[in-house]
């Protein structure tokens, strides 16, 4: 027999490489087949010039804004970070961060049983209307 000079760990070590090797295939196989079942995300130039302009407005978060300098540079554009392009760019990252923080709250939220109502008032982002004067009630008061 050929492999009469293995020992029983060098034997254990690739049965278990084997098994890791296994394992990532059925990962890869899972992966591919979610990403086949994702619609293609393209983004228009209308659509582009809405989110560059509530950036410019400064209707964004910090990293955002910051995200949209590093297009402006030329470094990635809005097409390549829809299409999932980008993503070893630091400020991607810490764009799309802000919004994971965010839907971590919205989720404490409503795990805490808050309603939708305070779940959007609790939006850092959300632009303020004229009835927003009353914030030192809480969210979930009558006097609201």
């Amino acid at each position: 027999m050929q492999d009469d000079w293995k020992t029983r760990q060098l034997r254990e070590a690739e049965e278990q490489l084997e098994t890791a090797l296994a394992d990532a295939e059925a990962a890869l196989s899972e992966v591919e087949r979610f990403s086949a079942s994702l619609p293609e995300i393209k983004l228009g130039d209308e659509q582009i010039e809405q989110i560059e302009q509530l950036v410019r407005e400064g209707k964004a978060p910090d990293e955002v804004k910051a995200l949209q300098e590093h297009i402006d540079a030329g470094d990635l554009s809005w097409q390549d970070i829809a299409e999932g392009r980008g993503l070893d760019n630091e400020a991607v990252r810490a764009a799309f961060q802000v919004s994971v923080d965010q839907m971590k709250r919205a989720k404490e939220l409503l795990d805490e049983g808050h309603g939708i109502d305070a779940i959007i008032d609790a939006d850092p982002n959300r632009p303020r209307s004229a009835n927003d004067h009353y914030d030192d009630e809480p969210p979930d008061s009558f006097l609201q």
